[in-house]
């Protein structure tokens, strides 16, 4: 009997010691705080950047990962920046942070502001989302006729509203119609009646309120300063009769203004063949032009331009063909001229004519940073270099000139 009631005793003691054991483990943890309950509204003390936690931030860019420090911040319900919603899914929320990307979309309403809804109330914090610039820089055809859709060249296009909706075009003041807007492109219908040196105007409600009011303004058609005489001596001319054609020839695209010559090379071309469209064509400088001394005193705000047809059916495919232009034998050196399958991808133009741009400044300045035009006996020579195994080619150019570049960047006020 007395070994039962002792046995008994040892069972009580040990369970009893257990139990305190227990305790103390459960004890243990009893301050640990996982940061997910909040225990009112939501405050905001900063804004810093994901990379740099000591930051202080008032402007934040579109896309950019951000840290939202304060109190009361977990069980978020949603987040807007202006009036654009965060998903929910790519926000990670405690009690004394959050971390959240500004939302790529564009805002109907600029408030300038992050407003963080929670299950305990609503906070809204100044900050300000900045526009990345409007950048426009040129046209997809810049001597467009009546019924083309040309693009107009850039970047953010979209993002300002440059849309068939709520874009405004108008060219010498008459409205033109907007076709569509991409990130990097806004297409419009060139209208009846269209003009050389006319001036196409764009706005939005979005570019009023972000960049002010001063007009965006880009001179379209813009003959630019001409040296090339593509009328009928065009054809004659020892210079440029090799290639030269008026557009009745057997293919021939329709020129790319009535009367306005071209130089064209068809057919299948020998191996690593070179084809003068313009052989050492010489003249003097354009004195009469009113903006030779602005071309004179400033040359690196000028380009060459020129336009170029090349045929969907027969498209630019040995990827080391290239352009080669040299003016009073100044040229850019290989790795800057224009070679237009580098990228592998066959070039073409779709069977209409587009417009294409090499900076002046490989040109009109020697490598000493002298300009090269001259007042009397300037040469220029224009090559296509075929660069490759003989292949059937189709390539047409005309209108060539020196123009002012078009480099608008308009940035947030």
């Amino acid at each position: 009997m007395k070994n039962k009631t002792l046995n008994y005793c040892s069972l009580i003691f040990c369970l009893t010691m257990f139990f305190i054991s227990c305790n103390d483990i459960v004890t243990y943890n009893d301050n640990y705080d996982d940061e997910s309950t909040s225990y009112g509204p939501p405050s905001i003390n900063r804004i810093a950047s994901i990379d740099d936690s000591e930051d202080n931030l008032s402007v934040v860019s579109f896309g950019q990962m951000l840290k939202i420090y304060g109190d009361n911040l977990s069980k978020v319900t949603s987040i807007k920046f202006n009036d654009q919603e965060v998903d929910i899914k790519e926000i990670y929320a405690l009690s004394k942070q959050i971390v959240v990307p500004v939302p790529n979309t564009v805002p109907n309403e600029i408030t300038n502001s992050v407003t963080v809804t929670t299950e305990k109330g609503t906070v809204t914090y100044p900050i300000k989302i900045a526009f990345p610039d409007l950048i426009i820089t040129g046209f997809s055809l810049e001597f467009g006729n009546s019924g083309d859709v040309v693009d107009v060249l850039g970047e953010n296009l979209r993002l300002y509203d440059l849309t068939p909706e709520n874009g405004t075009a108008l060219i010498n003041g008459n409205p033109v119609t907007i076709v569509e807007c991409t990130d990097t492109k806004m297409s419009f219908l060139v209208p009846e009646g269209i003009n050389n040196n006319s001036v196409l105007t764009l706005s939005s409600t979005r570019i009023t309120s972000v960049l002010g009011t001063e007009p965006i303004e880009l001179p379209f058609r813009d003959t630019g300063i001409q040296f090339i005489d593509y009328g009928a001596s065009y054809l004659t001319h020892n210079a440029t009769k090799g290639l030269a054609t008026d557009g009745t020839k057997a293919g021939d695209p329709a020129p790319l203004i009535a009367g306005v010559n071209f130089s064209r090379v068809s057919g299948t071309v020998a191996n690593n063949s070179t084809h003068q469209f313009v052989a050492s064509y010489a003249f003097n400088a354009p004195l009469t032009d009113s903006r030779y001394d602005d071309l004179r005193a400033n040359p690196l705000d000028y380009d060459i331009k020129y336009e170029i047809y090349v045929k969907e059916e027969i498209p630019i495919t040995n990827f080391a063909a290239r352009v080669r232009m040299l003016f009073n034998g100044t040229r850019p050196t290989n790795e800057f001229e224009w070679i237009p399958s580098a990228s592998g991808v066959p070039y073409t133009t779709y069977d209409k004519w587009a417009t294409r741009t090499s900076d002046g400044k490989y040109y009109l300045v020697n490598s000493s940073g002298v300009n090269t035009i001259k007042e009397t006996a300037n040469v220029f020579i224009f090559q296509y270099i075929n660069g490759g195994l003989g292949v059937p080619t189709d390539v047409s150019v005309t209108n060539i000139r020196f123009a002012k570049k078009i480099n608008i960047r308009r940035q947030q006020q």
